[in-house]
């Protein structure tokens, strides 16, 4: 190969990737924003979130202080999406989403659910893990994301039942958005997002 001039002047770019293990965790969310989904029918709410205790608290904040870029973000793997239900949404959609503000009630003494989201910042809430797979570039990524959501005692005394599944995808899927009968819509991570304080 023939050496090229600007060779050794290359900046050398190395990227360390720490994943959170899939497990049960208590965790503390620190912004909440409705945004209207991309298709133009219904909305979401984008929840960024760190973990709150035990041994991989303030997991996430850790990975962003670390980050030297200007433009760094909060890592995508710490902002969960939710949908949004609404009268006509189907029954398990409804039923996540009472289980989620249920679960924020137990989990913090005084709170009481009345439908201000923006009311959420600062809760805790327990929350379980599994291992979900993206697309982007024809190369497929592991990401730690909440899937199901309980009251942040249940996680503490270890009474929170079984891990949900994983969810993996095939590379000749094409999409890494899907979507599960028991849990919410998984929107695929193809950039971070900025920290909504």
């Amino acid at each position: 190969m023939k050496k090229f001039n600007k060779y050794d002047t290359a900046k050398v770019k190395r990227a360390t990737f720490q994943q959170l293990p899939k497990g049960a965790y208590v965790i503390k969310i620190l912004s909440v924003k409705e945004e209207a989904n991309s298709s133009g029918n219904g909305s979401h709410l984008k929840i960024a979130f760190d973990i709150a205790e035990g041994e991989y608290m303030d997991f996430y904040k850790k990975i962003f202080d670390q980050n030297t870029n200007e433009d760094k973000k909060w890592p995508n793997d710490a902002v969960h999406h939710m949908s949004v239900p609404d009268d006509d949404s189907p029954q398990w959609m409804i039923d996540n989403f009472r289980t989620f503000t249920d679960a924020l009630e137990e989990s913090n003494q005084g709170y009481h659910w009345d439908w201000d989201e923006r009311r959420w910042k600062g809760l805790k809430i327990g929350a379980l893990f599994c291992i979900e797979q993206s697309e982007y570039n024809d190369t497929i990524y592991d990401h730690t994301r909440p899937k199901w959501f309980r009251p942040a005692e249940d996680i503490r005394q270890n009474r929170y039942g079984k891990l949900p599944r994983d969810k993996m995808i095939s590379s000749s899927s094409g999409s890494g958005i899907t979507t599960d009968s028991d849990g919410f819509m998984t929107l695929p991570a193809t950039s971070e997002e900025e920290l909504p304080f």
